[in-house]
This record gives structure tokens, sequence and C-alpha cells, in this order.
């Protein structure tokens, strides 16, 4: 900026030194171009009187003398005619040339005055018999530019003077919110996500919001990627648990039979676990496609659905001595807009864990319509029991009474199947503890 300051006066300086005298020359010769013209349209009745007013209107000099005689006569005629009006003129005088060049055309003049330290300038211009001569004296502009340029350096000093301190305090206005964030991203980059207030109503205050924004997801992301790393240690510890007995049993008597030991029911039993394991591997992969699954939404009566998947377990339902009540009007219409395979999995899943867990062989499935959707409970008795054991609920391989065998409670994948399904379709669902009952509920929209 101070370069460009200091440039621009070198520039005003030198065209003050070669251009500024010239171009004042050129616009009073314009001056004196516009008088000829007046003088050439005055009347001849009047020329005198038109003469002075022309005069004073453009605060020239005007006087006339008749061509005759020799040339010093001519000289002496105009030179005194001007010192009559209070011009006095060291040097001047007109030449053949000029008289010659009268004949057709006006002729510009400049008279140096040497000590006096003024210029005249003067145009000629011939109107019948008399020669007429338009003075303007033009001050030496040498001293006015060497004043003007002085000037120009005393202002380019305090220009630069200015703009170097205020570049100073501007870059240290902008550079300590950079130096934060350069220091917040440094944190950023470290994993400390934290945020830095900056308010300059800026681009750099902009920036900073943005960086704060960033921050703030970062953290979001980084919380969620953390829980989803503890969540897969979890899983990989409980699937390894969940196949270690199984496999510890097969090679107990896997052992035996080597051993010679088989009473004819070691292989049956080596098989079960192998069954076990095969059931419990193809439920893990079944619940890994469902991360992954496109899933095709359609409309379907879900009372229609449910009455079906019932009439599937009514055999299961007579052998354990379970009661299973039906809330709502099979005959009424409960349509809902989901993808049809996935709500016969949650269906299938939360009337077995029904089965599975109900200890008052008591089970109540209602329907009713709301005004965001058509909700599904089913509740099922678990005894006493209280809200913190349900805090692992959605876990996989958890088992909700401690005190039940994995043989009665199967692979502990039925819960995070169902929520998997659930949160793909951004229902509402969930469970809460009522007199001894567990209640599931999903609002379908």
């Amino acid at each position: 900026m101070s370069s460009i300051v200091i440039c621009t006066f070198i520039f005003s300086m030198v065209a003050n030194i070669f251009l500024v005298d010239r171009y004042y020359i050129y616009e009073q010769r314009k001056i004196l171009d516009k008088i000829a013209s007046d003088i050439r349209s005055v009347s001849e009745n009047n020329f005198v009187n038109d003469l002075e007013r022309i005069e004073e209107e453009h605060a020239v000099t005007i006087v006339y003398s008749e061509i005759g005689g020799n040339l010093d006569r001519l000289n002496d005629n105009i030179k005194s005619e001007f010192e009559r009006k209070k011009l006095k003129l060291n040097k001047f005088w007109i030449t053949e040339s000029t008289l010659h060049t009268l004949q057709n055309n006006s002729v510009n003049k400049i008279y140096d005055q040497g000590v006096s330290k003024y210029k005249v300038l003067t145009k000629f211009i011939k109107i019948d018999h008399f020669i007429i001569a338009i003075a303007l004296p033009l001050p030496h502009m040498e001293e006015t530019i060497l004043i003007i340029n002085r000037l120009n350096i005393f202002l380019m000093t305090i220009s630069v003077l200015l703009i170097v301190s205020l570049v100073v305090i501007l870059s240290k206005k902008i550079t300590r919110p950079l130096e934060s964030l350069k220091v917040l991203s440094q944190d950023i980059a470290d994993l400390k996500f934290r945020k830095e207030e900056i308010n300059t109503n800026d681009e750099v205050g902009d920036l900073a919001k943005s960086i704060n924004s960033m921050s703030e997801k970062l953290e979001k992301a980084h919380d969620e990627i953390n829980g989803q790393n503890k969540r897969l240690k979890e899983l990989m510890s409980d699937v390894s648990h969940e196949l270690k007995t199984p496999l510890s049993i097969v090679k107990v008597y896997e052992q035996g039979i080597v051993d010679g030991l088989d009473d004819g029911t070691f292989r049956d039993i080596i098989e079960e676990q192998i069954e076990k394991m095969d059931v419990l591997i193809e439920k893990m992969l079944f619940w890994t496609e469902l991360e992954s699954s496109a899933y095709t939404k359609s409309n379907f009566d879900l009372g229609k659905r449910m009455v079906d998947i019932m009439e599937k377990y009514m055999l299961i339902l007579k052998e354990n001595d379970i009661d299973c009540s039906l809330h709502f009007d099979a005959s009424e219409e409960y349509f809902v807009s989901a993808d049809k395979e996935g709500i016969d999995v949650v269906l299938d899943n939360l009337v077995t864990n029904a089965i599975k867990y109900s200890n008052d062989k008591r089970i109540d499935i209602t329907l009713t319509r709301e005004a965001n959707g058509v909700k599904l409970t089913i509740a099922n008795g678990v005894g006493d029991m209280e809200e913190s054991d349900l805090d692992s609920i959605w876990r996989p391989f958890y088992v909700l009474e401690k005190s039940r065998s994995k043989e009665f409670s199967g692979t502990g994948l039925g819960l995070p199947i169902i929520k998997t399904i659930l949160d793909h379709h951004n229902f509402d669902f969930g469970f809460e503890l009522k007199n001894n009952r567990l209640v599931f509920f999903v609002t379908f929209v």
C-alpha cells in the first residue's frame, strides 16, 4: 500500500514538471481562440467599445494598430499600446514571418519576460488593415510546480506514515484472531475439541464460526465412533463368550469319544451344540445384513398381519398354557406404511419374547389408532423387576432374567434385530414396566 502511494505521488510530481505548464498554456490558447472568434464577429460601427467589453469580460489585454510603414514602427506602436494599458513588455517583437502568416491564419506567440518572471501569451489576428494583439500574462510555472511538489512530498510522507500505522493496527487486529484459530485448529487435530469465541463481524469471524461448528460436529462424530468401537468390543466379547461354551462342550465330548467313553449320547450332544452355533451365526449374519439392507415400504393391514402371526403360535401357546388376548377388532383395518417383511420379523420376535418371558401365563396385544399412526403394544408378566434391570435390554446377547438359561432364552439377538429394523423406519418404540408387566410399544406412522 505504501509503494502504491509513493508511486502515485512520484507520477504526480513528474506530471507536474513535464505536463502542467504545457496543459496550462493549451487551455489559455483555447481562451484566446474564443476571444479572437468574438472579435471577428464585432461590428465595425461599435468596434472600440466591443473590444473594451471583451477585454473586461475575459480579463485580457487587447491592442491594435494599422499595418503600414516599416516593421519597427509597428512593433513600437503595439508595445506602447500595451504599456498604456499597464502591461510592460521587456521582450516583444513582430517579425516579417508573423505578418506573412497573418494573411491567412492567426499566430500565437509566447514572450518570456526574463527577470520579470512571467510570460505573455499573445495571439495576433488580422482584420482588414489592422493587426490585433490579444495578450494574456502567464506566471512562471516552475516555481509553482516546485512548491506543489514539495507539498506532495510532505503529503506523501504523512500518507506513508499513516498507512504504516494503520497496517500495523489492522494486521494485529487480524493476526490475533488468526493466531487463536491456528491454536484451535491444532487442538482439534490433537482431538481436543473446543470452541474459540471470536466476534469480529468480518470474514475472520465467519471463519471462526465455521471452525467452531466443525469442532462441534467432529466431537460428536468422534464420540459416536468411540461409542461404536466400545459397542463393537462388547459385541466381540459377547460373541466370543457365546461361542466359547458350545465349543468347550464339543471339545470335551469329542475327547470323550477319542477316549472311548461315548455312551451313545456324545454325538447327539455335539450335533446339538453345533446346531446352536449355526443358529447363532445365522442370526448374526441376518442382523448384519439388516444394517445395509434396502427397505421397500408398502401399505398393509397391521391387524391382519398380527392375526396371521398369532395363528402360527397357537400350538406353542396351548402347550405352555399361555392365554393370549388380542385387544382390537380384527374386522377393522389398521393400515400402516412400512417394509412388510421387516415388520413381520419385528412382530415374530416380539411375540416369541413375550412367550419366553411371560411368568404370569398371559399376553396382551393391543392395537389403537392415534393421531400420528397406529400404536402396537405387547405386554407380558416379568415378575419382580426394576427399571435398572432393563437398561441393557437392547444389547446383543443380554438375558432379561439372569436365572434363565440360554436354552430357553435363545440367542439374545431378537431385540437388537427389532431395534435395527425400527430404527431404519424411524418409528417411535420402547418399553415400560407397569405392575410387574413388561410393555413393549411401537408407533407405526
